[in-house]
């Protein structure tokens, strides 16, 4: 429906005489109208436009009316119920309800787009009396502005509640490891969270398939019986140069619109797609550090249903999820009683660690390593049979590793070194193994790492063995561990314990030494039981290095 309704050409008139026109006595009241923004037209009593102000004919003009852009004697009605135009027919039965007495004035909001714009506008219909007769005033009220901004704020309340649950299902997801859940639960979870929302329609989590060639359905929830079987189709479905297998092997997001149309989804997806009507997807890797574990794919019917906003969202989700299944796997390895022990060696120029015994003829032993971020390790390693300055001139000519002395001892030294690239400890931190030794002697690296139960051990394999042409697989064995039960853990603890180390620590966690802000002081702790604060802070440090020597595993002497 336009304002003024467009006619046909039964209804074409010559242009009236305009001294018929009710107004044409009151010139102040027409300059008046002609004032107007708005379009005004008045129809008598059998809908016969007889009045119409200048906006009215402005706006004939410029869409190219049938009609003179005046309009005056074309029947509004008539034109109204004849068109196969919904808004039409509503404005038509409101008009004639004003008309027929049983409403004083009638109003609604339409549509009104042309080529080259959307626009909206509301139609007002009043009844007035004049001279005796009967009439109705129409206004035609251009709201585009309004209703593009009200438009707007729908999308940003749509794109708020993405988001709002996004970031409700990134906190259940990180809240769940506390309860100790497994990767199935986690998935399960995730994909019913999304697949009840008022967003989403569906989703599901895939894999490789062992093949590498298709994609394995892990999670699923949202679909029938029928699509759960089509969708297992994409076990032997041919997926290369498809989202799927971008967001996996590049760890991108992939936001997809019109998937009945999209060409670059495997078959399965389509199908899966034009059975439920789903118009838009987004592939959402999930990735920790250099690890993926798979994608989570989410379906929804809405054409443009993952803006920028979103998938940033979805990126978090992604991110949470990758860093929930490497908890767990960490979990698993410090409390299985098998792991697979890998045992590496690499030869200078292919381990940092390597080159400096090799170039400065000493013996380097790992103590412990810690992830740094973006890429980087923190490695703690006693060097003997070389003076620290003869290793530290040695480093400052390597690329991707910075040290300092952190102390000198009798035979050896402690060196803190961070490594940024070249050396095989960092493929296997990011791919979430254990480094259990690490010695450097003579240019040759022996290394072994533990990798929990059910993980993807070719992947770490492959991560330590690439661009490394020195670098071999020496052993992979699986290995039985023993379980070390709470109570053997405080036993092993009181073993490594003086009386008055354990004292002070448990003084100084039942006082709140450890709280922030500090309920205590070590002052008033030492106090407590006649001792200097030296002394109990001597004692304190010494039992926390126990303490955390023996939850790390690593040998603390006495």
């Amino acid at each position: 429906m336009t304002p003024p309704p467009e006619s046909s050409d039964e209804y074409s008139l010559q242009d009236p005489d305009p001294v018929s026109s009710p107004l044409s006595e009151h010139s102040f009241i027409e300059a008046a109208f002609n004032a107007l923004p708005t379009q005004v037209a008045i129809l008598d009593d059998t809908g016969e436009i007889v009045y119409t102000n200048d906006a009215w004919r402005r706006f004939g003009e410029s869409n190219g009316i049938a009609e003179p852009a005046h309009t005056l004697g074309v029947d509004y009605l008539e034109v109204c119920e004849e068109s196969d135009d919904q808004h039409a027919a509503t404005a038509a039965a409101g008009i004639n309800a004003v008309l027929g007495g049983t409403q004083s004035q009638f109003s609604f909001e339409y549509p009104c787009h042309s080529d080259d714009e959307r626009r909206w506008f509301t139609m007002r219909a009043i009844q007035f009396e004049h001279d005796g007769a009967e009439y109705v005033l129409v206004l035609h009220l251009n709201i585009t502005d309004r209703k593009r901004s009200e438009l707007r704020v729908q999308e940003q309340n749509t794109e708020l509640e993405t988001l709002n649950q996004v970031n409700s299902i990134v906190r259940n997801v990180i809240d769940s490891l506390l309860a100790g859940v497994t990767k199935t639960d986690i998935e399960t979870a995730i994909c019913e969270q999304l697949a009840t929302s008022s967003l989403f329609h569906s989703a599901y989590i895939v894999d490789r398939s062992l093949d590498d060639r298709g994609f394995s359905v892990r999670a699923s929830a949202g679909f029938s019986e029928e699509t759960e079987r089509t969708l297992a189709d994409l076990e032997n479905a041919d997926c290369s140069g498809t989202g799927l297998e971008t967001a996996i092997d590049e760890g991108s997001t992939e936001a997809v619109n019109g998937l009945f149309e999209a060409g670059s989804i495997p078959g399965p997806v389509a199908d899966v797609a034009r059975h439920h009507g789903y118009e838009s997807h987004l592939i959402v890797p999930i990735c920790y550090r250099r690890t993926t574990y798979g994608a989570l794919v989410v379906n929804a019917i809405d054409f443009h249903a993952f803006s920028d906003r979103e998938q940033s969202a979805f990126d978090v989700l992604g991110d949470a999820i990758g860093y929930a299944y490497n908890a767990i796997e960490n979990r698993q390895l410090l409390h299985a009683d098998a792991v697979t022990e890998l045992r590496f060696e690499v030869s200078e120029p292919d381990s940092l660690l390597a080159t400096i015994s090799d170039q400065t003829e000493c013996t380097v032993v790992l103590d412990g390593v810690v992830p740094a971020g973006d890429g980087t390790l923190r490695c703690y390693v006693t060097i003997t049979e070389t003076p620290p300055e003869t290793v530290l001139e040695s480093i400052d000519g390597l690329d991707g590793i910075t040290a300092h002395v952190v102390s000198e001892r009798t035979d050896d030294f402690l060196l803190e070194c961070t490594i940024r690239a070249g050396s095989p400890l960092v493929p296997l931190v990011e791919y979430g193994a254990t480094v259990e030794a690490a010695r450097a002697q003579d240019g040759t690296l022996e290394l072994s790492a533990a990798v929990a139960a059910g993980s993807e051990v070719r992947s770490v394999v492959e991560a330590v063995l690439s661009n490394r042409p020195t670098a071999r697989l020496r052993s992979k064995q699986r290995t039985e561990r023993s379980i070390r039960s709470t109570r053997e853990f405080r036993a092993a603890l009181d073993d490594r314990l003086t009386d008055r180390q354990r004292d002070m620590l448990e003084a100084a966690y039942f006082a709140g030494y450890f709280e922030r802000p500090r309920e205590t002081t070590g002052g008033e702790i030492a106090d407590s039981f006649d001792i200097s604060p030296p002394t109990f802070h001597q004692h304190l440090q010494t039992g926390l290095n126990k303490l955390a020597g023996l939850a790390l595993d690593q040998d603390q002497g006495e």
